[in-house]
C-alpha cells in the first residue's frame, strides 16, 4: 500500500495552520457582518474585480494596485472550483499585503513574495471550508471511515463547499477525515484523463459539473464602463484606446452610440 507523507501534499504545519485559520475566521466575520459569504462578492465590496479568461495556464490570477483603487483579476479559463480557490488566496493579499500592494503595485506568485503567497494558500483552505463546518457536513452527508472515502463522497463534500475536486481532497486529509493513504487513489478522477469519469459521476450524484469546467465568465464592475466611457467624452483617451478598453470586456463603441469620428488618426 502506498505511503505518502503529508508534506509531499505541501499541507501546513498544525501550528502554522491554526494561526491563519484565526485570520480566516476574522475576516469571514467582517464580511458576514455586511451580509457577505461568496467570495466573488467579498471581492467585488474589497476590490476592483475583473473575471476573464487569459489564452495561458500559467497565470490564475493576480491583484495589483492602480490609481489609489486595489484591483483582482482572475483567469476565468480555470475550473470554477480553482477560481474560487484563487479568488480567496487574493482577498488574503488585500487584507494582508495592502501595504506590499501599495508600494511595489502588483503582487505576482514569485520568489519574493514566497512566504505570503505560502500563507495565502492556507488561508484560502481555511476561509472555503470552515474546520468546524466541513467536520458537520462530513458528518452529515459522508460519515464513512476515513479509509473508505471513495470519489463519490468528495464530489458531495467539494459541490457542497463550492471548491475543486483535489481541493477538497486535501482539506479532508488534513483534517483526517480521509486518510492519506488514499490520496492517489481518490486523486486520479480529477486528471485531465479522467474528465469525462468525473463529469459522469458528478451528474450521477445529481449536481452540475460547473465547478469543473472553466466558467469563461467576462465580468467587470458597471464602474469599468462607465470610466472609459466618460474619459472619452472628456477626451482623455483616444478612440482607439476606448475601443480597445471595451474591446477587453467583449464590447463595443458602437454598442453605446459613439461612432469612429473622422478626425482622429485611427
Amino acid at each position: 500500500m502506498l505511503r505518502l507523507p503529508k508534506n509531499n501534499l505541501n499541507l501546513p504545519e498544525e501550528s502554522f495552520r491554526l494561526q491563519i485559520k484565526d485570520l480566516a475566521e476574522e475576516t469571514r466575520i467582517k464580511f458576514a457582518r455586511k451580509g457577505l459569504s461568496d467570495i466573488f462578492d467579498i471581492l467585488s465590496e474589497a476590490a476592483f474585480l475583473i473575471r476573464k479568461p487569459l489564452d495561458t495556464d500559467e497565470l490564475s490570477g493576480f491583484s495589483t494596485y492602480f490609481e489609489e483603487q486595489f484591483i483582482v483579476y482572475l483567469n476565468s479559463n480555470f475550473t470554477l472550483g480553482h477560481e474560487r480557490y484563487t479568488g480567496a488566496h487574493e482577498l488574503y493579499h488585500l487584507i494582508y499585503n495592502a501595504d506590499i500592494l501599495k508600494k511595489e503595485k502588483i503582487f505576482l506568485d514569485d520568489e519574493k513574495h514566497k512566504a505570503e503567497d505560502m500563507k495565502a494558500n492556507v488561508f484560502a483552505s481555511e476561509f472555503l471550508m470552515p474546520e468546524d463546518y466541513v467536520k458537520e457536513v462530513f458528518y452529515k452527508i459522508v460519515n464513512v471511515d476515513k479509509g473508505s472515502i471513495l470519489p463519490r463522497h468528495i464530489v458531495r463534500m467539494h459541490n457542497y463547499f463550492k471548491v475543486s475536486y483535489k481541493a477538497m481532497l486535501k482539506r479532508l486529509i488534513q483534517l483526517d477525515l480521509c486518510s492519506i493513504n488514499k490520496y492517489e487513489e481518490l486523486v486520479d478522477i480529477c486528471s485531465l484523463e479522467n474528465m469525462e469519469q468525473l463529469q459522469s459521476l458528478t451528474k450521477r450524484e445529481g449536481y452540475s459539473i460547473e465547478l469543473i469546467i472553466p466558467s469563461k465568465e467576462t465580468y467587470v464592475p458597471t464602474e469599468y464602463i462607465e470610466f472609459v466611457k466618460s474619459n472619452y467624452e472628456r477626451g482623455n483617451i483616444s478612440y482607439k484606446n476606448m475601443k480597445n478598453s471595451l474591446e477587453f470586456v467583449g464590447l463595443t463603441p458602437e454598442q453605446f452610440g459613439y461612432e469612429y469620428p473622422l478626425e482622429e488618426d485611427y
